[in-house]
């Protein structure tokens, strides 16, 4: 049973408390190995050498005022301004740093929402038209603003379906949105065709970039005309967010959220003037927030440049190529839909050997496996530093094979059985109280000393959890 801490009665010598982390750390998967496919996008030693140094300088400042602090003030107005350029936005274009994709699409709605409301016809729209591979972020956003997500159906590639999607436009529309590209198969929506059934409707569009908003400019100057347009060279886009704290390599919580015009953007901005304690305005959704993102973003791009940023996208794609060749090129495998960039899913054919059971066996080759569903597969997502581990994966990827033919009872047994079992439940009703309780476990109190009372979630189950909690974490590390 866990117990409760408290603070220390005397403070601990700074030797400890970092050998304290560095013990706890120790746990954590070495992504520097390159066996993580997710999570960390890692440039090298000597860029993380200059996030770090920049953090440092400026580990105390706060940004809850754009006003009071001039250096983060124009640092985020250069951020803006390089990624409006790069996505081939007007002279208009403009827009906001928040902290992370999540925060970019929930604030991508609620500005939408209230530019809607500033118009008497537009008050009851309430409804965002999205793929089904369109990110949970959505959902989560639409959830909190009181806004309904009516999902739009993949095509053979995965890929949005245009003209289900046109059938779903109702009264009630408030924007439409696609992926450039969806995180499952790194697929690029038809936002060409999206661009025009927006204009035609006189609807707002977003495209979210979060992942690709900072690597498939790069992925077309090294090869013109392999992406198709997909962001403000179509004039129905209004809006994109892209994430300089995954591809921008910018230090973890820092996001882009660019509109076409101030049109859409001043009502992002919240103001309030009667509080006694003067008037209080924001931008984004937080207040107070870190300097360090905006900061470690803007030293990225300056340090990178343009050239960096080729180059490291030229090494991936290429051994995103030679990865994708290998899995291709056994007879039992095949990828997902048409990859655009460094995204890709695969999986066995017609499920034969079980992709979970080869997924297994993966794990206990010390590879950290992101598993998904509908259709069952693995999830890649290749950085630099899994660059040298592509011939060990497609290695162990066929003993995987291997082993799943040779012990096709294998799928009974084991955690095997338990993702197989998840992703099948027809009622995700089930599956999402299963989540929940993951996270009540995780944190309910301990138990208290004096009444002996039991907390309400069960503390030892998170010190010895059943397998299928592992099949959750995976689906819940995006």
């Amino acid at each position: 049973m866990k117990s409760r801490k408290t603070i220390p009665m005397k403070g601990q010598p700074r030797e400890t408390v970092l050998a304290n982390m560095e013990a706890m750390k120790s746990s954590d998967p070495n992504w520097a190995e390159g066996r993580t496919w997710s999570l960390v996008y890692h440039v090298d030693d000597e860029h993380r050498a200059l996030l770090q140094q920049t953090a440092q300088l400026f580990i105390s400042e706060s940004y809850a005022n754009p006003f009071a602090v001039e250096s983060i003030q124009q640092m985020e107005l250069d951020i803006i301004g390089m990624a409006a350029r790069l996505l081939h936005g007007e002279e208009s274009t403009t827009g906001t740093m928040t902290s992370g994709g999540t925060e970019s699409i929930l604030l991508t709605l609620y500005t939408y929402r209230e530019w809607a409301r500033s118009n008497r016809t537009g008050k009851k729209k309430n409804e965002l038209v999205a793929p089904a591979t369109i990110h949970p972020a959505f959902e989560k956003a639409a959830h909190l603003l009181g806004l309904k997500v009516r999902k739009v159906p993949l095509d053979n590639h995965y890929r949005a379906d245009i003209e289900a999607m046109e059938k779903l436009i109702g009264p009630k529309t408030l924007l439409l949105a696609v992926s450039a590209p969806a995180y499952p198969h790194g697929t690029l929506d038809p936002i060409e065709k999206a661009s025009a059934l927006a204009l035609r409707y006189g609807l707002p569009l977003h495209v979210d970039a979060c992942i690709g908003g900072f690597f498939l400019p790069w992925v077309e100057k090294l090869n013109p005309g392999s992406i198709p347009p997909w962001d403000f060279r179509l004039a129905g886009v209004t809006s994109i967010s892209a994430d300089t704290h995954k591809f921008g390599y910018g230090a973890k919580g820092s996001s882009v959220l660019l509109f076409r015009s101030m049109n859409h953007l001043r009502h992002q901005f919240f103001i309030t003037t009667d509080w006694p304690g003067g008037i209080y305005a924001s931008s984004t959704l937080l207040g107070s927030r870190s300097a360090i993102p905006i900061a470690t973003a803007w030293a990225a791009m300056h340090s990178l440049g343009q050239e960096g940023y080729q180059n490291i996208t030229h090494n991936i794609m290429d051994g995103c190529a030679r990865l994708r060749a290998g899995i291709e090129a056994l007879p039992e495998m095949e990828t997902l839909g048409q990859p655009c960039m460094n995204i890709l899913a695969f999986t066995t054919r017609q499920n034969k050997p079980d992709i979970f059971v080869v997924a297994d066996f993966l794990e206990e080759k010390g590879w950290i496996v992101d598993r998904q569903q509908r259709p069952h597969s693995i999830h890649l997502t290749v950085m630099q530093h899994n660059l040298p581990a592509i011939g060990q994966y497609l290695h162990d990827l066929k003993a995987a094979i291997a082993f799943a033919q040779k012990n096709p009872q294998a799928k009974a047994q084991g955690s095997a059985a338990v993702y197989g079992l998840m992703a099948r439940i027809p009622f995700r009703s089930l599956v999402a109280s299963n989540v929940r309780q993951l996270f009540e476990d995780l944190y309910a109190p301990p138990v208290k000393a004096k009444t002996g009372r039991q907390p309400e979630g069960n503390n030892q189950q998170m010190q010895n959890p059943p397998a299928w909690m592992g099949w959750l974490n995976r689906l819940l590390s995006r």
